[in-house]
């Protein structure tokens, strides 16, 4: 975790969930992700580390899994660079 993240981490989250990669990937993709599913698995597993926007995304996958079973959003989101 980042001091920027709060919440449980992607691995966690994915763990918890059950969700299989290629089941995380088409989630990923429907909320605006472009990557691929080995970089998903990379990323979820702690072998790359996605930048902020990446991150947000895949949380994002993993949390409308939780909200869709009725349950809280238990993965962190990282804040994301403001420009004025």
């Amino acid at each position: 975790m980042t001091a920027t993240e709060s919440g449980m981490s992607l691995q966690d989250g994915m763990r918890l969930s059950g969700m299989s990669f290629p089941e995380l990937w088409l989630r990923q993709i429907a909320v605006s992700g472009t990557i691929g599913e080995l970089e998903l698995e990379a990323y979820v597993l702690g072998l790359l580390v996605p930048d902020n926007y990446q991150h947000n995304l895949i949380a994002q996958a993993i949390n409308e899994y939780f909200i869709e079973l009725g349950q809280d959003h238990p993965v962190g989101y990282r804040e994301t660079a403001t420009t004025e």
